[in-house]
């Protein structure tokens, strides 16, 4: 006889130790309850990426893509106005670090996290070099991509020279 059938089978867990689906919908059901309670309390800040977990936590993402300066400050103003005082910070590697403040309204726990520049001795943000982003356009030639304000909506390109398809 092989040994993995000589072993008696596991007894399953009692279903009481599960975690139901109608106790993770009603776990995101509050956390979804929160998090408009946020978004409405805060109409002056920039909208951030959030997420909810199955579990009902919130995460929010304070990331401004191609500048870490207006990440941390972005980050900052997120949260001073959720009150979060459990804020950690680790470097990584050039000039940046990974932050990330925890805290809870009410039964929802919440997270925020962005990457952001490094503070140097002083605590203000390194200066980072700052390379435009190039973008091919396959009729021309490349074109500056880099956004004027970190918070600016992209336009749409300039129609191309030339007669009109109409």
């Amino acid at each position: 006889m092989p040994a993995h059938q000589r072993r008696p089978a596991r007894p399953p867990a009692p279903p009481s130790a599960w975690v139901s689906q109608a106790d993770q919908a009603r776990w995101q059901q509050e956390a979804s309850a929160e998090l408009a309670a946020i978004i409405a309390a805060h109409p002056d800040l920039p909208p951030i990426s959030w997420t909810i977990t199955p579990g009902g936590r919130i995460t929010g993402q304070a990331l401004v893509p191609g500048d870490l300066r207006s990440s941390r400050k972005l980050f900052t103003a997120w949260r001073q106005a959720l009150e979060l005082q459990d804020v950690q910070e680790t470097g990584m590697s050039d000039d940046t670090s990974y932050v990330r403040a925890r805290g809870a309204r009410g039964t929802v726990r919440l997270t925020l996290t962005a990457v952001v520049a490094s503070p140097d001795v002083t605590g203000n943000p390194r200066p980072r070099s700052r390379r435009p982003v190039q973008a091919a356009d396959a009729d021309g030639p490349i074109a500056d991509a880099t956004p004027g304000s970190p918070w600016a909506r992209p336009t749409s390109p300039p129609d191309p020279p030339g007669p009109s398809a109409a």
